[in-house]
């Protein structure tokens, strides 16, 4: 039988995030570009696509009122973006958009309750998800990365620290925990003004906390239960390949 220290690459956590990153990209996401801001705390290339994407008409006229030109326009409002999540908190800002000069930007679109029209959904669609992997998401020290970082329109809404008990070291979600107590300075933009929550994962658990507080970081679990969604069972979730069938 070989052990994972004979075959370390597909028991590395690269792997695990990769897998991860692979699901996500074929369920419609966007891989990061490389245009994350860490002053600012946001994916400025992303705000503006989803932006210039959707509302065009929007973006012309906060163009206009800032002289015509695009970049020092993308500058000021990322900058006026990042004050009002700063002010209001990322969820608020999400829902309920961001007025410049005059000029409401919408910076996310939500799911509508009556779906019956042929285009309901289309603002909704237009959301754009984007996943980042090892994020130097740190302005003091840009030596620190995340696992993987989740971005919605820009603004990113998620982090999340992998760990596997199949590497030499033996890491598990406990690992993952205590990163987040010992290492993640709370008072790090990203992690005291953006992200909504954090996740510490590992192949068979997964827990989550919406405040990173040091040592006094709480997580709750974040799992479906061993027999899956909706079946009685115990803690944690199904194993991993083998998805527990519905009681008939």
């Amino acid at each position: 039988m070989t052990t994972p220290a004979s075959h370390p690459q597909p028991y590395a956590e690269s792997a695990f995030e990769s897998a991860i990153e692979t699901d996500l990209l074929a369920s419609g996401w966007h891989r990061y570009g490389g245009t994350y801001d860490a002053a600012l705390a946001l994916d400025t290339s992303e705000v503006a696509t989803f932006v210039g994407t959707t509302q065009n008409d929007a973006w012309e006229r906060l163009r206009s009122s800032y002289g015509g030109d695009r970049n020092t326009t993308q500058r000021e409002f990322n900058k006026r973006l990042a004050r009002e999540i700063d002010q209001r908190g990322a969820l608020d800002v999400l829902r309920h958009g961001v007025k410049d000069r005059g000029v409401t930007i919408d910076l996310a679109y939500f799911r509508p309750g009556h779906t019956l029209a042929a285009n309901a959904l289309d603002e909704y669609h237009a959301n754009r998800l984007t996943v980042a992997r090892q994020l130097h998401y740190s302005p003091r020290d840009p030596s620190k990365s995340l696992d993987l970082t989740l971005f919605l329109n820009g603004i990113p809404i998620a982090t999340v620290e992998l760990k596997s008990p199949l590497t030499a070291q033996r890491w598990t979600v406990e690992d993952a925990k205590r990163q987040y107590r010992e290492d993640r300075d709370p008072n790090e933009l990203l992690f005291a003004r953006r992200a909504l929550v954090h996740f510490a994962v590992d192949p068979d658990l997964v827990f989550l906390t919406t405040r990173l507080a040091g040592p006094r970081t709480r997580f709750l679990p974040f799992n479906v239960g061993s027999h899956g969604p909706g079946q009685s069972g115990g803690a944690g979730n199904p194993p991993a390949g083998n998805p527990a069938s519905p009681t008939p």
